[in-house]
């Protein structure tokens, strides 16, 4: 029988984390669920934990690969996924007991393509709402999806259910050996889709621990990637008419840190760049086209 949902994890060199992400999956109160883990060549013992988990629960299958980056883990669980509802789980982040169910449930009475849970940011020292849905609200028209995700600024997929024949019918794919490859995937997954539902009361918690794939600290190719992607988004909600508020349309170029202080940002809008202290102050203003 098919699986009512796909739950994928990508798995990187998150061996401390690893089995409560992996609790959280196999208790589900949806049962009719299959765990597809791609291991992304973690140098840890997070493949031990994986075997494991899947001696003991028939659900699980586990994929190990050379490492090609969240993306390249992503695609390749998404090809060995079977079932009618694909959801992604980051392998340091945890999900309540019925946030599987609830989520399938509202995406078949609705109809909708994409089915939306709240998200948590767990850091060491605090908490808080990065979305935050309070009541069930299905909506049809491109703006109202990018609203409702909260897209920008968040360009989070692991929140969401996605029903498995769109993501063919549109061949999405995550771009692979790049970071923030999620701006694109979301951007296109809300911009092409029918509908999308939110659904209160359950929460995806994520997690800020630095360890694993996508949490890993700021280099000049994160830097690089992150402009990249914010300025395809910025081009992409332009060409299909998606009205974006103008702090969106700054984009940082790069930054200058120093003793864990961003003290410059340089910020793009248009064929404008701007030199900001400490991201409040301008300081300098250049075209993007000069020397």
């Amino acid at each position: 029988m098919e699986p009512k949902v796909s739950v994928i994890v990508p798995v990187y060199n998150v061996e401390p984390f690893l089995a409560r992400c992996l609790d959280s999956i196999v208790g589900q109160t949806l049962r009719e669920i299959e765990i597809v883990c791609v291991d992304d060549g973690s140098p840890d013992r997070s493949i031990d934990i994986l075997n494991r988990y899947a001696a003991q629960d028939s659900r699980i299958r586990v994929i190990s690969q050379e490492n090609r980056g969240l993306g390249g883990a992503r695609n390749r669980g998404f090809d060995a996924a079977t079932g009618e509802y694909v959801l992604y789980v980051d392998s340091d982040d945890w999900i309540d007991p019925a946030y599987c169910e609830r989520l399938y449930e509202a995406a078949r009475q609705s109809g909708a393509d994409i089915a939306c849970a709240s998200i948590l940011k767990i850091r060491p020292s605090y908490s808080k709402w990065t979305v935050h849905y309070t009541e069930p609200k299905l909506v049809t028209t491109v703006q109202e999806r990018f609203l409702a995700a909260h897209c920008p600024p968040d360009f989070y997929v692991m929140n969401k259910l996605l029903r498995r024949e769109m993501l063919l019918q549109m061949g999405l794919r995550f771009r692979e050996r790049v970071c923030y490859e999620d701006v694109e995937y979301t951007m296109r997954l809300l911009g092409e889709s029918e509908s999308l539902v939110t659904v209160p009361d359950v929460v995806y918690r994520y997690v800020v621990n630095g360890a694993s794939i996508t949490k890993s600290r700021q280099t000049p190719k994160k830097q690089q990637d992150k402009y990249l992607a914010h300025k395809a988004f910025v081009a992409y909600a332009d060409a299909r008419g998606i009205r974006i508020d103008a702090r969106f349309r700054r984009i940082t170029r790069r930054t200058y840190d120093r003793w864990g202080l961003t003290w410059l940002k340089v910020k793009e809008c248009g064929d404008r760049a701007t030199y900001r202290l400490f991201d409040l102050i301008p300081v300098w203003r250049r075209r993007v086209t000069d020397k």
